[in-house]
């Protein structure tokens, strides 16, 4: 079975009190702003609230691509979700079905589903768990953050932009940046370096296309798990 996984590991993270920052100004009915944190608890924050209507937009299709290549596309419709992976036969499908939470994966000699919420939300936005890193960060001594989200509006219409790079010294760091309108997020990168290996992937989001077509599961294996 081949999931296409990315996988930063960063360990320890520098216990610093609560530094965020916010500087907002309008002018004529224009308002920009700028919010600014150095620790986890702060970057945490700016990242769920610049994600935070994103994520809650049940209707949308993200290609990831590493390069020019395609690493997989992501089809969210309501609480049905659909992967298509690029590199594999694999492709997976989390959806509810009388009331039972499903996850659903096909491949080259067979087909399985698992039963579960918990499974359920291993294909479930499943881009969301890659960009997710910064609350994945254990506290501890050595790492360090450097988050920021800003933006303008003008007539009740927006452009803002979000980065946050965390390091752990010379072992590594990883850093995403965003941008978008309207508070819906349009494009993100997600860059991680480790031992002088850089790895880099790109997500660009549309909204309001997506579709799923749930597959009929009735001759799958059921895995217990």
């Amino acid at each position: 079975m081949k999931k296409t996984k990315i996988i930063l590991s960063i360990t320890l993270a520098l216990v610093m009190t609560l530094a965020l920052c916010a500087c907002s100004f309008e002018l004529g009915g224009d308002e920009t702003w700028e919010y600014k944190a150095n620790n986890k608890e702060g970057s945490v924050q700016l990242f769920n609230d610049f994600f935070e209507k994103t994520f809650a937009n049940t209707n949308q299709v993200v290609t990831v691509k590493s390069g020019d290549e395609t690493l997989y596309v992501e089809n969210i419709d309501g609480t049905s979700d659909y992967v298509s992976y690029a590199a594999s036969s694999n492709d997976t499908w989390s959806f509810i079905k009388e009331g039972e939470y499903i996850y659903a994966m096909n491949g080259e000699d067979t087909n399985f589903y698992m039963v579960g919420e918990t499974n359920y939300n291993y294909g479930y936005f499943v881009y969301k768990s890659t960009i997710s890193i910064a609350e994945k960060v254990p506290d501890g001594e050595g790492v360090t953050f450097n988050c920021e989200s800003k933006g303008s509006s003008k007539d009740g219409k927006g452009s803002a932009t979000f980065s946050l790079e965390i390091k752990n010294g010379d072992a590594g760091s990883i850093k995403i940046t965003a941008s978008s309108k309207d508070d819906l997020v349009e494009t993100i990168t997600f860059t991680s370096m480790s031992e002088g290996n850089t790895s880099t992937v790109t997500m660009t989001i549309v909204y309001g296309s997506a579709s799923v077509t749930v597959p009929d599961i009735s001759g799958w294996i059921k895995e217990e798990y």
